[in-house]
């Protein structure tokens, strides 16, 4: 998206009235959500539960639009957008707190069930309180998402095929300590540039869930997915807290439900979409590679080690790592 146009939509999510009049009908709150998951990706059609339990559940008091492929902007921009009310909703990788967005440090969590018990932690209520009280937005729920897989222009079979590979990655830095540790040259971009910068061999490289990487069409222009698994982290939903403290507590509670029933939404299809996923890569002449996971463990221990002691202190670290790699059914 170009700059003009992201400040043209910003500019308009300022301007906008939040209640919209509709001819003989009774007024309708508007409710924005905004995300990065384009249609047809779980995240998205999860994002589309919400819109239909909350539409119906309130007989059209709320009407609820979906600005899909970040077109309200960056996470952080986004976020701003929610403690201002001008956005009310959001789906993203960044939930606006570093202690619970560092619980996506590589292979902490063995999976999803594991990253939600560590929220489970009195310690976790906390960064959330403390969420609210710092940016003016909460968590209210997740999307499951895929783990994140490597996509590039050449076949990766080993650790060793990422050496000097130069990869799109978010700018935190545990995104790009982590790539740096596998051997490869990470280099930050915001997503709205990958594709483009793919096509161009800017980068020869980028690494996202597969539903993104089907989604936004990296494909097209990469000759391999490596199935690694490196992160494995949900997307997080959250409410801008002048919206939520406007609700009723009847209101509050239907749009609990509205996200409950957009996860397991999400939930049912996820997996399903995914072995769809992976056999259109093959149609479309894509290598579908797994390289041994034991040496990317590895490589990155000491990223985790040094970022989970830094951001968590060193036993509430330890208590962490022991959460992330129960098995969980």
């Amino acid at each position: 998206m170009t700059s003009l146009r992201r400040r043209s939509i910003l500019l308009g999510a300022l301007a906008a009235p939040l209640v919209a009049r509709h001819a003989g009908a009774q007024a309708a709150t508007e409710v924005r959500f905004g995300t990065w998951a384009r249609e047809g990706e779980a995240q998205y059609i999860s994002a589309q539960r919400f819109k239909e339990v909350l539409e119906q559940g309130s007989n059209g008091r709320f009407r609820v639009s979906i600005f899909g492929g970040n077109q309200l902007g960056t996470p952080a921009e986004m976020l701003a957008q929610l403690a201002l009310n001008t956005t009310q909703v959001m789906a993203s990788g960044d939930p606006g707190i570093r202690q619970i967005e560092y619980l996506a440090l590589p292979y902490l969590m063995r999976g999803l069930k594991n990253h939600f018990a560590v929220l489970g932690l009195p310690e976790a209520q906390q960064w959330q309180d403390e969420l609210v009280r710092r940016r003016r937005v909460r968590l209210l729920g997740f999307q499951p998402r895929n783990p994140r897989q490597i996509s590039a222009n050449k076949v990766i079979n080993t650790i060793e095929d990422l050496r000097g590979l130069k990869l799109r990655s978010p700018e935190q830095d545990y995104y790009v300590q982590s790539l740096t540790a596998l051997g490869a040259r990470p280099t930050p971009m915001a997503f709205s540039e990958v594709y483009q910068a793919l096509q161009l061999g800017v980068v020869d490289g980028q690494e996202n869930p597969i539903e993104t990487i089907w989604a936004s069409k990296f494909f097209e222009v990469q000759k391999c997915v490596a199935m690694v698994d490196y992160i494995d982290k949900p997307a997080y939903v959250m409410i801008g807290e002048r919206f939520w403290n406007g609700l009723s507590a009847a209101d509050k509670d239907l749009v609990r439900r509205a996200q409950s029933e957009s996860q397991a939404a999400g939930e049912r299809v996820m997996a399903p979409q995914a072995e769809e996923v992976l056999g259109r890569f093959r149609a479309a002449g894509v290598a579908v590679t797994y390289p041994p996971k034991a040496p990317f463990v590895a490589a990155t221990q000491a990223v985790r080690d040094r970022l989970g002691t830094q951001i968590w202190g060193a036993e509430l670290y330890r208590r962490i790592v022991e959460i992330g790699q129960r098995q969980i059914a």
